[in-house]
C-alpha cells in the first residue's frame, strides 16, 4: 500500500511538473536533480570512488539547466566548461592521494554526464512544440515497462537477467517489460502524436524500455559496488529519487534524438 501511494504522489507531482511552464518545469527537475546527486555522491563514496559533493550539486544542474538556451551551443560550452572545472577540482588533491583523487574524478565526470547532461534533454525536449505529449511518452513506455515487467516477472519469472548485479530481475520479467514498454509507446503516439504512425510508437516504445532496464541495471552495478539495496530511503516503498530516475535518464536523449533527426 505505500509503495502505491508514493507511486501516486510522485505521478502527481510529476504530471503538474510536465504541463506547468518549462521555466517551472526546469525548476522542479533541478529540486530532483539535486536529491539524486546527493544520493549518487553517497554511494560512489560507499563504493570508493568519492565525487564532489556539497556544492557540487550545482554542477549536474547547470548542464542540465544549460538546455534551456536558446543557442545550441550554450549546452555544449556550458558542459564542456563544467568537466573541465569538476575535473580541476577533484584531481586537486591527486598529490596526497592520487589514486582516491582519480577516481573521485572519473565518479565526479561520470556523474555530471549521467546526471546533468542526460537530464538536459528532456529540459530540450519540453522547449519542443510537442514537449509535454513527448516527455509523457518517455514516462508512459518507462511507467508502463516497469509494471509489466514487475508482474510478469513475479507470475513467471524463472531465469535470472544478471543475476550478478540483480539477482531478483528475470528474463521473463525483462521481456513483460518490453512488451508493456512498446504498449506504452503505442498509445501515446497513436492517440496524442497522431502525425506519426503507430509502428513508430511501437519501436520508440521498444527503445525506451530497453534504455529504462539499462539504466535500472547500471544503477544497480552502482549500489552492488556500494553494498547496498536502495540509494536512500526517502521514498517509502521505492528507496531513492536516484531509484525512480535511473530507468528514465537514457530515454529523453534517445527521444530527442528521435526528433532532430526526423523520426518523430
Amino acid at each position: 500500500m505505500i509503495r502505491i501511494l508514493t507511486s501516486i504522489v510522485l505521478l502527481l507531482i510529476l504530471s503538474v511538473a510536465v504541463w506547468l511552464p518549462p521555466e517551472a518545469f526546469v525548476i522542479i527537475l533541478a529540486g530532483f536533480l539535486a536529491l539524486a546527486w546527493s544520493e549518487y555522491v553517497n554511494l560512489a563514496t560507499s563504493a570508493g570512488a568519492p565525487p564532489l559533493h556539497g556544492l557540487g550539486a550545482l554542477l549536474p544542474i547547470a548542464c542540465a539547466a544549460s538546455f534551456a538556451a536558446p543557442d545550441p551551443r550554450t549546452p555544449i560550452v556550458i558542459t564542456g566548461v563544467t568537466l573541465l572545472l569538476s575535473a580541476g577540482l577533484g584531481l586537486a588533491g591527486a598529490r596526497e592521494q592520487p589514486k582516491l583523487a582519480i577516481r573521485g574524478t572519473v565518479a565526479t565526470v561520470g556523474g555530471i554526464c549521467w546526471l546533468g547532461v542526460l537530464p538536459g534533454f528532456y529540459v530540450a525536449l519540453r522547449y519542443e512544440p510537442r514537449g509535454v505529449a513527448l516527455i509523457v511518452l518517455v514516462f508512459a513506455a518507462v511507467s508502463l515497462g516497469d509494471i509489466a515487467a514487475y508482474y510478469g516477472g513475479s507470475l513467471f519469472g524463472r531465469r535470472p537477467l544478471v543475476p550478478t548485479l540483480s539477482p531478483r530481475k528475470t528474463i521473463e520479467g525483462a521481456l513483460f517489460g518490453l512488451v508493456g514498454s512498446s504498449i506504452g509507446g503505442f498509445i501515446v503516439v497513436h492517440y496524442w502524436i497522431v502525425d506519426t504512425t503507430w509502428p513508430v510508437g511501437v519501436a520508440i516504445g521498444l527503445l525506451l524500455g530497453t534504455l529504462g532496464q539499462t539504466g535500472d541495471l547500471l544503477e544497480s552495478a552502482l549500489k552492488r559496488a556500494a553494498d547496498t539495496k536502495d540509494s536512500s530511503s526517502i521514498l517509502p516503498g521505492h528507496g531513492g529519487v536516484l531509484d525512480r530516475l535511473d530507468a528514465l535518464l537514457f530515454g529523453g536523449a534517445a527521444l530527442y534524438a528521435a526528433v532532430y533527426f526526423g523520426l518523430l
